[in-house]
């Protein structure tokens, strides 16, 4: 397994390809991955829950918590699923890479850093309509009460809006996790660059 993954990770890669080839790798390894990580999964669906609960169910004015906590769920998923699928064998483990290397190539970075971003931000919108419209509901009802008026909203309605957080964020820590299949084959492709490099530094000396 790991030598299979190592013929995987260390080839010379444009940043197309290792956007490409890392999604492919993600999708197709997803069944695994998946196994590895729903605890984790389910443990960013908390935090993240209510981290949108906060602001919709208690008070507006901790949206800045909510978002820092909203912050800090998906570094923490990020972090301990990267950790976990080495442990599992499912990503192999790498030598360090010095800063100056990360430098030189700020450019693949960029750019496989934005693309990631980009789906991610469209896989989010699409899996936070429901939330969205949840929040909507909450917030209407509430300005309706500051107002006078008596609350139109069932009691199990908070409850709802909970599940669907919920449901939700579970959803969206398969979508955060999906980075790591270009950021996995941008690093091999990195070091294999480097290894090249070196390689004709010592033919020409």
């Amino acid at each position: 397994m790991e030598k299979d993954n190592e013929n995987i990770l260390l080839k010379s890669r444009s940043s197309r390809a290792c956007i490409r080839d890392g999604y492919h790798f993600y999708f197709s390894k997803f069944k695994r991955i998946f196994k590895a990580t729903w605890l984790l999964a389910i443990v960013f669906a908390v935090l993240s829950a209510a981290a949108s609960a906060m602001p919709v169910l208690f008070a507006p004015n901790l949206m800045l918590p909510g978002l820092l906590l909203a912050t800090l769920a998906v570094i923490l998923l990020l972090v301990a699923s990267w950790r976990r699928l080495r442990k599992r064998q499912l990503l192999e483990t790498t030598e360090h890479i010095p800063m100056k290397i990360w430098f030189r190539h700020t450019g693949m970075l960029l750019i496989v850093g934005i693309v990631c971003l980009f789906v991610v931000s469209i896989l989010i919108m699409l899996t936070s309509l429901p939330m969205i419209i949840m929040m909507a509901a909450n917030w209407l009802d509430q300005i309706g009460v500051m107002s006078g008026d008596p609350s139109g909203m069932p009691d199990y309605v908070k409850w709802l809006t909970l599940v669907v957080f919920l449901i939700a964020g579970f959803l969206q820590a398969y979508v955060w996790l999906s980075v790591i299949g270009p950021l996995y084959l941008m690093r091999g492709a990195m070091i294999q660059h480097e290894n090249e490099r070196q390689k004709f530094n010592n033919r020409e000396l």
